[in-house]
């Protein structure tokens, strides 16, 4: 009786009294108590003319209860804008180069190039490149008579390349999660995000691994270091050519079944921004059809040192990190499933300007 009277009539003071202590939020939605106040703000307008919940009774909806209620939606909305706002502040400073970066930089084709980080960078990859020619050549003649179907040494070599590139520039990947790495017969396939063209460096010259590309086929036609891609057996694939990625297909599964590990970059492209874009089926297909375990890898903080809309790293790469997750076994579950899971683990990993922004079973589509 009385104490439930109370209780409602409590209620009932509490709900004005938010409508009408936080007209502030929406003279200043950028500050974040005001944003908070807006959202409450505009739940409590909503509520105003249906039953309150357990209680059966409702508050009255008259036209100054219907203000409030639009003027609190708006004022969310602007909440969410300023929440985006924020978030591309962070992101702008998470992507802020060092100072010395300026330093040579220059335009070639509208896209941006650093005069010293690319010398470092060519010298380093090219002269490896020719000084590693020779024993990639020998591997190669090894590795047809002794190991055709994987080409170990091979592998071992592209990724000695690749290191010495990458120490030409003084650039030292980070490893986590080494733990998580299969067995070194075990093949699998690797699943990355991908936001550089210094992923593969990266990759290969930091996980102690030997493993194949599934890589554009321009790449394997670059003089020396796509001729050594050739020699390991990675495997090339014209993205717009519907018969070159049914090839494709098949040559991967076949590298699987035959023992090799693979890398497939499921974003089927380099990400424009650095956030993690949706993924493909296709390395899920390709995975499942060979019978092999998919394990994901979060590349963290690399997209600023060499975005897509550069030809040479703008800086000296720093705290880059290469996370390595606990491996799926597709045997049992469906497409959706394994996708599903493979893309939370390279999501859940990568710092929060690298996140993707939304729903992840959406991106996952």
């Amino acid at each position: 009786g009385d104490q439930r009277t109370k209780m409602m009539t409590t209620r009932a003071l509490v709900a004005t009294a938010l409508l009408h202590a936080g007209v502030d939020a929406f003279l200043a939605p950028a500050l974040p108590p005001a944003c908070g106040r807006a959202t409450r703000v505009h739940d409590a307008g909503i509520v105003m003319g249906a039953p309150a919940s357990g209680l059966g009774w409702q508050l009255p909806a008259g036209p100054a209860a219907r203000k409030h209620g639009q003027a609190a939606f708006a004022g969310r909305r602007r909440g969410v804008a300023c929440r985006m706002a924020a978030e591309a502040i962070t992101m702008e400073e998470a992507n802020r180069l060092p100072a010395y970066s300026k330093i040579g930089r220059f335009k070639v084709k509208g896209m941006t190039a650093s005069l010293p980080l690319g010398l470092l960078f060519l010298l380093g990859a090219i002269g490896w490149a020719l000084v590693l020619t020779p024993p990639i050549v020998m591997a190669w003649v090894f590795a047809k008579w002794f190991d055709p179907l994987r080409r170990r040494i091979v592998d071992k070599v592209v990724s000695l390349w690749a290191w010495g590139a990458c120490l030409a520039m003084l650039y030292f990947p980070k490893l986590q999660g080494r733990e998580n790495l299969p067995g070194r017969n075990e093949a699998v396939m690797y699943i990355p995000n991908h936001t550089s063209y210094l992923d593969i460096f990266t990759l290969s010259g930091c996980i102690p691994r030997s493993f194949k590309y599934v890589s554009k086929q321009e790449i394997l036609q670059i003089p020396i270091i796509g001729w050594a891609m050739q020699m390991a057996g990675h495997i090339g694939i014209k993205r717009m050519d519907k018969r070159s990625q049914l090839q494709t297909f098949k040559e991967t599964v076949g590298c699987l079944q035959n023992g090799n590990s693979v890398v497939t970059f499921a974003e089927g492209t380099r990400s424009d921004d650095g956030r993690l874009k949706s993924f493909k089926k296709g390395p899920i297909k390709m995975a499942m059809r060979a019978g092999v375990k998919l394990v994901p890898i979060s590349i963290c903080n690399l997209y600023k040192w060499m975005p897509g809309s550069a030809v040479t790293p703008l800086a000296v790469p720093r705290n880059v990190i290469v996370k390595i997750h606990p491996g799926i076994d597709p045997e049992g579950k469906t497409e959706e499933e394994v996708l599903q899971y493979v893309y939370d683990c390279v999501n859940g990993g990568l710092p929060e300007h690298q996140k993707h922004l939304g729903s992840v079973s959406e991106a996952s589509e």
